[in-house]
């Protein structure tokens, strides 16, 4: 600590070049306080929505964030929201319309899967270092000494070819995980997996003893006011959770459980999810500084991007021009779920390929996530970085037949059973003591009904009407 007379001597103007400098990097504000004169917005029941507020009243410049929001639509959105002191400051021209409808979070589906592992580990059914073995009795001795913690994270180590995790969806992914061999020593470099997070998924429902999809709703979605028919999550032919990329939900819950993160778990008077467990799942790791716990991260100086095979290194920050403790939830074709604590901002945004596959590498994500922060009028801005001008566009057709790894695809071996990559007792035709048209009825009608629920569900509350949080005006 520095002590009083000598930061005495130090010349006024560096110590608010440091303030300022501490501020917009962000990476040790904190989450920024809700000024006394500013209104603020209760939580949200169930079935209300985040009310509109005059973003002036809330420390936005109207005009940026109108732009900004125009970008956004631009960039063939569904749905482009701003949430500032738990108030929705602005929304696409589009949201009115596809408010109620749930929208593919792709990717985003993992920071899910996190935070239903958060609950878990709160409540003491799961510890972070608990090896899988532990819940998956099968599995041999190294992949059994996998931990909750290694696959939080994507460092398994194990091999990652991108065919050969969609073929395991129809056959089964947890064997798949099992039965991969390890390219790399666990913990020591990130992949993007998918099929070892239904792994993960399937170890929180052996280890609360109920269904993923059940334990989320009764102890995630429930606690916060999401009713189930308000969100699909889809299954894989074995019957488990699509945990890595299958959710589907509205925007206005996709921002109560971005507030829970910003709130570090708490929701109303319960504590839902420890603090130390978010503290850590928004921090990234040496193998990739710009990934926590399934959520992507701001603060590295390089990240490695969502190549689903060999990790693809981009020399630069996730989000230039953004604060430095920027994270969320992200996943393709631009769905977001982003925090940025400093400027006490959710950020949540659906739609298509405005800006590409890539949400990591779209230079059009990041701008759009720019210029909503930017439009923040009571903290500094941070210089234009040029995203256009001065970053790498997404990867060039060489790049992607590099990292699809087309050369270790195993997908006849998997799908047929056949060979080295074959899975003990399961091909596309016969699984798991079950023929295909067995796990289809099953699967089919489980998504059947998810989808009458939430049809059902759209059309009650657009019947009922929007019914909306009080707003606490000082």
């Amino acid at each position: 600590m520095i002590a009083a007379s000598r930061l005495r001597s130090i010349p006024a103007v560096l110590v608010m070049c440091a303030l300022i400098a501490f501020s917009t990097s962000g990476s040790a504000a904190g989450l920024q306080p809700i000024p006394a004169s500013a209104p603020k917005c209760a939580q949200p029941e169930q079935d209300q929505l985040y009310p509109l507020v005059d973003p002036a009243r809330l420390g936005i410049n109207p005009e940026r964030l109108r732009a900004a929001l125009q970008y956004g639509t631009q960039l063939l959105s569904t749905s482009v929201r701003v949430y500032r002191y738990g108030c929705l400051a602005g929304q696409s021209v589009v949201d009115p319309v596809s408010e109620f409808a749930p929208f593919p979070l792709a990717s985003a589906s993992k920071g899910v899967l996190s935070l239903a592992v958060g609950r878990a580990v709160t409540m003491g059914y799961l510890k972070l270092d608990d090896p899988i073995g532990k819940y998956i009795p099968q599995a041999d001795a190294a992949h059994g000494a996998l931990t909750v913690r290694t696959l939080l994270q994507q460092l398994s180590g194990l091999r990652l070819v991108v065919a050969d995790e969609i073929a395991a969806i129809a056959t089964d992914p947890v064997q798949a995980t099992l039965d991969q061999p390890f390219w790399y020593l666990p913990g020591t470099e990130y992949m993007y997996g998918q099929s070892v997070l239904a792994t993960l998924a399937h170890v929180v429902g052996k280890a609360t003893g109920m269904d993923y999809q059940t334990f989320v709703q009764r102890e995630l979605m429930g606690r916060v006011g999401i009713p189930r028919n308000h969100w699909i999550w889809l299954r894989d032919r074995s019957g488990g959770t699509i945990a890595a990329g299958g959710l589907l939900m509205r925007p206005n819950d996709q921002a109560k459980l971005g507030h829970l993160m910003l709130y570090k778990g708490k929701w109303g008077s319960q504590q839902l999810i420890s603090q130390s467990y978010l503290e850590e799942a928004v921090h990234g790791t040496a193998p990739n500084p710009g990934y926590g716990f399934l959520f992507w991260t701001n603060e590295g100086d390089w990240h490695k991007v969502s190549h689903i095979g060999r990790p693809k290194r981009a020399d630069y920050e996730l989000l230039p021009g953004s604060p430095r403790d920027t994270y969320g939830a992200m996943g393709a074709l631009g769905q977001m779920i982003i925090n940025v604590p400093s400027r006490h901002l959710v950020i949540v945004r659906n739609g298509g390929p405005g800006g590409g596959l890539s949400t990591i590498e779209s230079l059009e994500m990041k701008e759009l996530m720019r210029r909503l922060v930017d439009s923040v009028d009571d903290a500094p801005r941070i210089p234009d970085p040029g995203i256009f001008a001065n970053y790498p566009a997404g990867s060039s057709i060489d790049d992607a037949l590099i990292y699809l790894n087309i050369l270790d695809w195993n997908v006849l071996g998997i799908l047929t059973g056949v060979g080295d990559a074959g899975l003990p007792n399961c091909n596309i035709l016969f699984c798991n003591g079950r023929f295909i048209t067995q796990d289809l009825a099953a699967f089919g009608g489980d998504t059947l009904l998810q989808f009458i629920g939430a049809a059902g569900g759209t059309i009650e509350d657009k019947l009922r009407g929007r019914r909306y949080s009080p707003v606490i005006y000082p």
